[in-house]
Formats: structure tokens, C-alpha cells, sequence
């Protein structure tokens, strides 16, 4: 276990075809290149008060080797304990998917490697409402893991029913009061193996009893599989269709087991036909710009569904950070709404999304990478913004890190720069917690993870 004195933040990445450390990736992978597997790496005031009270930015790993990709968690029954966790390219298999855990409000973190003979990648953290912990993640197949309430150890399971190449999987647990799914675990991918297909796979208490739903009717093949429950247990699945350059969503009233027809809920502007999207600051990998998603389970707009992504600027070649609403199960769609504020046609990537259950129930919140404060585009920040009328008006957006960040510099790694994601999760004891990859100079070492808060 390794000790820190700081909070923290975690990740995980993406390439094709490869023998990656003691994972083999599968010929069906190989043969394309529209999977996310990392690339090896070489040995309102109520709520937030404006300005806002941000937390100092902590550099959790300050590791040697970089790490990508980024996942947090707060257990809802103690707000001390925190859950960050990393694809962690320090690893000796080159990739590991790591978990930093805190009981002390981060003072303190030990870490611990979920398949320490693996190469292992894209991991995602959630707790239910009991204070189980529950972690996904990818070894070239699909994994879940778990550590209930009071236990030291976790426990890891690998979902063979799955399919012959998962990637880019995302964790969720139902905890609205009401649902008749209530802790049920949901884990959205897509089947890299069988043509990008979107599937879902389903637990009633996340410890056993493992399914997987009918393959999601998809018109094309997809990537980024995001998943939310609403205070009445439907299971909201949407993704990117970059083939065609559109998003989409479908639901569920059965617990994940089957899905409806899917419902465009936006076309991109972005040529997103490439797979990765190449912007000046992440132009070696490219971003993918993938929907994600949450859900207000209570407060003036209870049942709302959320979607934000990313998009090219209608007047500019710039991406901004959008967001659209449903309040009628998925069916029909709000118009975009632009969340940054900046007016210098910044680019605005990996953005992050949640919802307040407490303090201000509904109240939602988003993060993202901007270059704003960088005429060329290059260096990076990240902002903060939130809504307290349900995703119509947003507050000016606050800068939480101290330092701008490049990964484009010489000795970063240029195979996966920031990744593909970033984390963020409401807190109702402080506001929100969030982690993010960061390569600030002087401060990280190659690209090192940071936590950071935003507070009542």
C-alpha cells in the first residue's frame, strides 16, 4: 500500500490491437481502431457560493510514469471516506487500474491495485446508498469490484458474459428511495468485439448475479456508453454514434434487461467520423467527444435527465461544453445550452457531470478542460460551473486549478495526453469533489493526478 498526505484523483485510457502486459488483446479488436484502450507507456449560492470555495489542488500519485483517466466517489453514509481511482501507466504491466482511498477526508490515501498481473484500464467508482463501494474496470475483458461497508479487502469479479472485447465501461448504482430497482449496479460499455454493440450489464445488488441486457437497438456502432437511473429505477443508456455524427439514448423500465428504440437527442456539428478528434490540446491521441449523463432524483425538477457533451463552436472551429434536458423519460429533448462563459473561442473537452441529492436537491453541476486563459489553445485549465433552475442558466464559471497544465509538452506522454475522461462527484457535506489528469510544470511529474473541491 502506498501512503500520500493528499487527496486525490484517477484514470484510465485507449489504442488498439496489442499484446498489452498479461492482457492479449483479441484479433476483433485488432483488426479496427475505434476502441479506447490505452496506449502502453514505455518503462447555486446555496450551494456553491460565488466565488465559490475552491479546495487547494493536491497531487495524489506524483508518481515517475503518467496515469490518465480519472474517477471519484464520496461515500453518502461518511463524507471522510473518498474514492479516487487512475489508469495508472506507472504501473509494471504498464497499465494498472489503481483505487486511492481516504477515511480521513483526505488526509491520508492508501492504494491498491485491482489486478496487479494485468493490463488494466477505463476504471469508474460509485457507492450505493448503504456505503458499498463498487468499482468497474477493463483487463481487455470486463471486471467488477466491491468492497462492502466496513471491510478492508475488495473483492473482484470478472463478468465473462460480457462480450469478447468491453471497452469504455462506466459504473452506476440506482439509489433513488422509491425505485423498484433500488441497488441495483449498472455497468455500460461497448462490445469492441461485436461491432461497437451497446450493452448494459445489470446486478440487483452489485456483489452477484451478474446479466446482461439485450444488445441495445444502436443504428450504428458506438463508443462511450453512459448510464443513469431515475427516481422511478429507468435506465437511461446513451452514447456516441461517430460514424454518424450523433447522440443518442435509450431507456429501460425493466432493470436494465431490455431497452427501447433509440432517441436522437443531438447531431454533431464535430466530424467525429475519425474516432479520435484531434484539437490543439490533446493533438496526438484526440478526444472523443462522449456523452455523459445524470439524473435529479429529487427536488422542482425530480425525473430530469441530463445530457452534456461536447461540440464545435457554430462560429468558430472551437469545441464548447453543452447540455441538454429530458422530462419526459428520454422521449424529446431541451435545445443545447452552452455552459462556458468565456468569449474567446476557447477549446473545452472532457467535461464531467453531477447532480445534488441534498442541500439543494437538483441542483447540477459541470467540469471541464478550457484553454481560455492560452492564446494558442494549447494550455489548459479546469473550470466549474452549475445550475440551480435545472440546466437553463448557468453561474460564471470559476477556475479550480492554480497552475495551467500541457500536455503537448516535450516528456509528457503524447500517446494518451489527458485520456478520455475526468471525474466529478456531488458531495452533499462540501459541494462537489473532482479529479483530473494534470501535467503542470513545476508540480507533476509527466502527468500526475490532482483532486481538488468545490465548497458550500
Amino acid at each position: 500500500m502506498k501512503e500520500n498526505t493528499a487527496p486525490m484523483c484517477l484514470l484510465a485510457i485507449a489504442i488498439s490491437g496489442l499484446v498489452l502486459g498479461a492482457a492479449i488483446i483479441p484479433a476483433s479488436a485488432q483488426s479496427n481502431n475505434f476502441n479506447t484502450v490505452p496506449m502502453p507507456h514505455a518503462l447555486v449560492p446555496q450551494v456553491w457560493d460565488l466565488p465559490g470555495t475552491i479546495g487547494p489542488n493536491i497531487n495524489v500519485t506524483d508518481e515517475a510514469g503518467p496515469q490518465s483517466e480519472t474517477s471519484v466517489a464520496v461515500d453518502p453514509t461518511n463524507a471522510k471516506h473518498l474514492l479516487y481511482s487512475v489508469n495508472d501507466l506507472n504501473a509494471p504491466t504498464g497499465a494498472g487500474a489503481v483505487v486511492w482511498e481516504s477515511t480521513d477526508g483526505g488526509a491520508t490515501f492508501t492504494s491498491f491495485n485491482q489486478n496487479s498481473n494485468g493490463f488494466c484500464y477505463d476504471t469508474w467508482l460509485g457507492f450505493n446508498s448503504n456505503g458499498d463501494a463498487f468499482m468497474s474496470y477493463q483487463c481487455g475483458d470486463q471486471n467488477i469490484a466491491y468492497k462492502k461497508k466496513g471491510q478492508t479487502a475488495w473483492t473482484s469479479t470478472l463478468l465473462s458474459s460480457a462480450g469478447s472485447f468491453p471497452d469504455r465501461d462506466m459504473v452506476t448504482v440506482d439509489n433513488a428511495p422509491n425505485s423498484p430497482f433500488k441497488g441495483s449496479v449498472y455497468i455500460g460499455y461497448d462490445d469492441n468485439g461485436n461491432n461497437n454493440t451497446p450493452y448494459v450489464m445489470y446486478s440487483r445488488n452489485g456483489f452477484s448475479g451478474w446479466n446482461r441486457s439485450a444488445a441495445i437497438p444502436a443504428p450504428n456502432p458506438t463508443i462511450g456508453v453512459n448510464v443513469t437511473t431515475g427516481p422511478d429505477g429507468s435506465v437511461y443508456a446513451c452514447w456516441e454514434d461517430y460514424g454518424a455524427q450523433k447522440l443518442w439514448v435509450s431507456k429501460s423500465t425493466d432493470g436494465g434487461a431490455t431497452f427501447g428504440t433509440a432517441i436522437l437527442v443531438t447531431n454533431y456539428r464535430l466530424n467525429t467520423t475519425s474516432f479520435f478528434v484531434s484539437i490543439p490540446p490533446q493533438a496526438s491521441r484526440g478526444i472523443l467527444p462522449m456523452p455523459f449523463s445524470a439524473t435529479a432524483l429529487n427536488g422542482a425538477h425530480a425525473g430530469r435527465v441530463f445530457i452534456s457533451y461536447v461540440d464545435q463552436d457554430p462560429a468558430g472551429s472551437n469545441l464548447n461544453t453543452y447540455i441538454r434536458h429530458s422530462d419526459d423519460g428520454g422521449a424529446t429533448w431541451s435545445t443545447e445550452t452552452k455552459v462556458n462563459d468565456d468569449t474567446n473561442h476557447a477549446y473545452h473537452f472532457h467535461n464531467a457531470i453531477a447532480v445534488l441529492t441534498t442541500g439543494l436537491p437538483g441542483a447540477v453541476g459541470l467540469s471541464y478542460y478550457d484553454t481560455r486563459r492560452d492564446p494558442t489553445n494549447i494550455k489548459t485549465d479546469r473550470y466549474f460551473t452549475y445550475s440551480t433552475d435545472g440546466g437553463v442558466t448557468w453561474a460564471k464559471n470559476l477556475r479550480i486549478t492554480t497552475a495551467q497544465s500541457d500536455e503537448t509538452a516535450p516528456g509528457t506522454d503524447q500517446g494518451n495526453q489527458y485520456g478520455d475522461y475526468q471525474g466529478m462527484y456531488a458531495d452533499p457535506a462540501i459541494g462537489v469533489h473532482l479529479s483530473w489528469t494534470d501535467s503542470r510544470n513545476p508540480g507533476a511529474i509527466h502527468e500526475d493526478m490532482f483532486s481538488g473541491s468545490v465548497h458550500k
